[in-house]
């Protein structure tokens, strides 16, 4: 699976070019850490379209990476994050309980990572609702990767399909 992670992740690297790119795709992925009893989540995104979505959302401007950068830009992504990556474990909401670590601009990748952790014991029923970036694009694929030890889950989100539930085993 982690192979499969790679190649994808390359993939998102063909549109290279800063204005225009050919798919809409983003990957998340989220990996339970045994030690801290915590999920680690990693989400990648287009940077371009991530900060079109901001700004129809909450009519600001993020301008990432860029000398006039919104000083409180991780409160608009933490919550247009929290809005549309909604997590329930055995029943309760444990997407509010996400707290940010850090953001990442790659500019050469026209891309940005956005990292959360999610301290929660393992969980035994898991939903999932991912509808990031649909409200942008009506061919957005977002790819999510659940991994709690050798047990993973995959799926491809999109516009009309966005909700998982699995039992972890």
């Amino acid at each position: 699976m982690r192979l499969l992670i790679i190649i994808l992740l390359s993939l998102l690297n063909l549109g290279q070019n800063k204005t225009l790119h050919p798919v809409h795709f983003s990957v998340i992925n989220m990996e339970y850490n045994k030690q801290k009893e915590e999920f680690e989540i990693s989400i990648k995104l287009f940077a371009d379209d991530f900060e079109k979505i901001i700004n129809r959302n909450y009519n600001i401007n993020l301008n990432l990476g860029k000398d006039n950068q919104l000083k409180d830009y991780n409160k608009f992504i933490d919550k247009y994050v929290k809005k549309h990556l909604i997590i329930v474990f055995d029943k309760k909401n444990a997407g509010k309980r996400m707290t940010q670590d850090k953001i990442i601009l790659k500019p050469e990748e026209n891309s940005i990572w956005i990292y959360y952790k999610l301290k929660y014991k393992k969980p035994y029923k898991v939903t999932v609702r991912n509808t990031v970036m649909t409200d942008l694009y009506n061919d957005q694929k977002n790819l999510f990767i659940f991994t709690v030890g050798k047990f993973q889950e995959a799926k491809k989100f999109e516009k009309n399909d966005t909700d998982l539930q699995f039992v972890v085993k």
